[in-house]
């Protein structure tokens, strides 16, 4: 079943001499399940068409579909919903909010709505990502890996369909790095997650069962691994 489709996508910004086309015709298909990791040097357009799949920002041509969706019609306001809904985001920086528990960090999609998650998944979910016993701490008391892993708790929590993870590895160790990769392999294979994945980390981007490769805004190699 594909959950991602984007066909002919282009993004350009400024004009006249000062227009620089940071996505040139991009065409992709995502099935649910997969693990896909975006690669490219610095400026290939990875974070670009990461911000169009999140409904974060819209592509200047094209067209973007996320389970069904065409994210380039929805209005601000639906695209806001949509994306707590139906896009988890993860980022290298953990976003988590200074002055909510983990636990409500982890559930603010949902008190937004004002849904209740299901119990049994949110359980299963904190003790999965190993932080069953962190709901009432800070995450100033946290550490980095631990923050991470809440980020993590806070995208999955209403099994989106469709998980954005931006260099989720660049602020931790080598230990920590490991631990979070093995969690999102862990989310891909036990829950069916969709992942894209962007880093520049050539190791990392072996953990993904596909790698699509970008250069000057373009998909220049698509290869399923395995």
């Amino acid at each position: 079943m594909e959950i991602l489709r984007c066909e002919g996508v282009e993004k350009v910004f400024g004009k006249g001499e000062n227009q620089v086309t940071a996505l040139n015709g991009i065409n992709l298909s995502v099935e649910k399940g997969e693990f896909v990791a975006i690669v490219g040097a610095s400026g290939s357009g990875k974070s670009t068409l990461l911000h169009i799949l999140g409904s974060v920002d819209k592509p200047t041509r094209g067209k973007v579909t996320v389970d069904g969706v065409d994210i380039g019609r929805l209005s601000a306001k639906e695209a806001a919903v949509f994306r707590r809904r139906k896009v988890g985001l993860i980022y290298q920086f953990y976003n988590l909010i200074p002055t909510l528990t983990v636990e409500k960090n982890i559930l603010m999609p949902m008190l937004l709505d004002k849904r209740k998650p299901e119990a049994v998944y949110l359980e299963t979910l904190l003790r999965t990502l190993g932080i069953a016993d962190k709901t009432e701490s800070m995450p100033s008391q946290l550490s980095g890996g631990q923050q991470q892993r809440v980020a993590i708790a806070r995208s999955l929590i209403y099994r989106p369909a469709i998980l954005l993870a931006d260099e989720p590895t660049g602020n931790l160790d080598r230990k920590n790095a490991k631990e979070i990769m093995d969690l999102l392999k862990l989310s891909n294979r036990n829950w069916k997650q969709t992942i894209l994945l962007i880093t520049h980390d050539e190791n990392i981007a072996l953990e993904a069962d596909r790698i699509v490769t970008l250069a000057d805004g373009q998909i220049i190699s698509d290869q399923k691994r395995g």
